[in-house]
């Protein structure tokens, strides 16, 4: 496109200048009383004329008057009278030639004038512009192709890295990570968003080899015992009464702190797969069903004092499943109760503001050291593993009420003092809807 544009531009110059020559030649013939006077016109006309041109000046019989030319031969263009203005481009002995022809009549002489240009200048430009189109040309693309291939291996570095790392992945394990370079661009972030979803990979499979290997520890103890009763009973109880007796107490004992670690575990698996739909859920008054609880709870542990102070309207309410705020409440108050000292007394306090409901359980027992806090939500982990399980623990409570938090996008916090007391304390984030 450069080179037909260029092309057209210097053509239509050349065109220009050939007309323009024309006005100031037909200018003069008429400015000079011209008669066809050879000797008085040549002169002047020689000044007009350029290289690589010819002025010739034609009669009426098509025979020259006079001709100047400067490397232009006479012979290439035959001269010819014309009754209207003509410009044509020849072609002879393979130069390019633009002829202007013009009719011009002064003082009673009729004739034409003719000027043809060589464009021979025009032709070598022309030649040179394709060259350098050309040679341009072909350098772009050679460019564009090694351009290319440096900006895609640039762009595909980091996918090809990422390829390697999948491959060292499959071979090695869950380990292996993306290499991260300095600069901050969509593919960096490509390979931290693959590293920290291999983070979150790695740290789900290390969760769930700990409590399968947990779970089989904690199913394996009880087995063990019951076997063991059943040995002895088979071995010598049959005939001896007391150790029947004992043994069937112990194994039923066991039995039954199996089938309560086989329901949490179907429950803590049930609140892992259960997504809440917002749509369904109705809205529940939480003064009502707090006064519930800590009533309910209250009759069963008659020994203990349960304080609550309910700090919310009587209308107010939200949305959430009933069985899930009931489950929440008794693994908070049943842990209150088993790790009680000498002072019975739980302390609930319900608030809310704008934005969440806030639900507070504070007992006065054991507590739990500081540098335990962070482990306690995590599944079978237990203070003290003696003590838990002369209380029955199987260390999965908090974990199931953390998991129904997070159905509602709730939170679990436990702030405590070891050998004083601890606080439980639950949110759940309030709309426009709530």
């Amino acid at each position: 496109m450069q080179y037909y544009v260029i092309q057209n531009w210097v053509v239509k110059q050349e065109k220009q200048t050939i007309q323009k020559k024309m006005d100031e030649v037909v200018a003069y013939i008429q400015d000079s009383n011209f008669k066809g006077n050879v000797s008085e016109s040549e002169h002047y006309l020689d000044v007009l004329n350029e290289k690589y041109q010819m002025i010739r000046i034609v009669q009426e019989n098509d025979a020259p008057l006079f001709t100047i030319s400067d490397e232009v031969p006479q012979g290439w263009v035959d001269p010819k009278h014309v009754a209207k203005e003509e410009l044509l481009e020849f072609s002879p002995k393979g130069d390019r030639l633009l002829i202007l022809r013009e009719p011009i009549e002064v003082n009673g002489f009729k004739g034409t004038v003719e000027i043809i240009r060589n464009l021979e200048n025009f032709e070598s430009l022309i030649n040179q512009i394709f060259m350098l189109v050309l040679i341009a040309g072909v350098g772009a693309i050679l460019l564009s192709l090694i351009g290319g291939r440096l900006i895609s291996f640039q762009l595909l570095k980091p996918i090809n890295s990422m390829i390697r790392t999948m491959k060292r992945i499959k071979e090695n394990g869950l380990k292996e990570r993306v290499m991260i370079n300095k600069q901050r661009d969509e593919m960096t972030e490509l390979g931290v968003m693959f590293n920290e979803l291999m983070d979150n990979l790695e740290k789900s499979f290390q969760q769930q080899q700990q409590f399968v290997e947990d779970a089989s520890h904690e199913l394996k103890t009880p087995l063990t015992i019951i076997h063991g009763h059943l040995s002895l009973i088979n071995r010598w109880g049959k005939d001896n009464p007391e150790v029947l007796e004992r043994s069937i107490d112990l194994s039923l004992n066991e039995t039954n702190r199996l089938i309560h670690l086989v329901s949490e575990l179907l429950t803590l698996s049930r609140a892992e797969e259960s997504t809440i739909s917002q749509s369904s859920l109705e809205k529940l008054n939480i003064r009502m069903v707090m006064e519930d609880i800590v009533e309910n709870f209250q009759t069963i542990n008659h020994n203990f004092t349960i304080s609550s102070t309910i700090d919310v309207e009587a209308d107010f309410a939200i949305k959430i499943l009933k069985s899930h705020l009931e489950q929440i409440m008794i693994i908070l108050l049943d842990n209150a109760t088993k790790y009680s000292t000498e002072q019975k007394l739980i302390q609930i306090h319900v608030s809310h503001t704008d934005r969440q409901l806030k639900i507070e359980v504070k007992d006065y027992g054991e507590g739990i050291p500081e540098e335990e806090l962070p482990f306690v939500m995590n599944r079978f982990y237990r203070v003290d593993k003696a003590r838990s399980r002369k209380h029955g623990g199987n260390g999965l409570g908090l974990a199931i009420a953390k998991r129904l938090l997070d159905l509602y996008q709730g939170t679990l916090e436990i702030d405590s003092v070891y050998g004083k007391w601890t606080k439980v304390q639950i949110t759940f984030p309030l709309n426009g809807s709530s």
